[in-house]
């Protein structure tokens, strides 16, 4: 265990008390469904942490910063990517520069010299 994962999972485990220490008598649907994404996560980080993969389940970076985004329902990840924050990352900046590669112009063929081409 690394201590990004054990600093991961103590974040999540206090996040979850906080939340769980503020509930009121009549917890909204809003406030269940924050305890509950929460515990999930510290749930995933506590199953990771004996495996030999890593909570990332990234082979390069196994023992790698999560994505905070893996699994938010409202701004998912796009398809293709997994746990891992470091990959995640280079992706980003590759779909940054290159948004759509297919879509690019081609580049004209140039000619040399402006002269036609000769056959022997």
């Amino acid at each position: 265990m690394g201590y990004a994962e054990l600093r991961e999972l103590q974040t999540a485990l206090t996040t979850a008390s906080d939340l769980a220490s503020t509930l009121q008598q009549a917890p909204t649907r809003h406030d269940a469904a924050r305890l509950v994404d929460v515990l999930r996560r510290a749930l995933s980080v506590a199953d990771a942490l004996g495996a030999e993969t890593g909570p990332t389940g990234c082979a390069e970076h196994p023992h790698g910063a999560v994505d905070p985004l893996y699994g938010d329902r409202e701004d998912p990840l796009p398809p293709g990517y997994g746990k891992c924050l470091l990959c995640n990352d280079r992706r980003r900046r590759a779909d940054a520069h290159h948004p759509h590669p297919h879509l690019r112009p081609r580049r004209p063929h140039l000619k040399l010299h402006g002269r036609p081409r000769q056959t022997a």
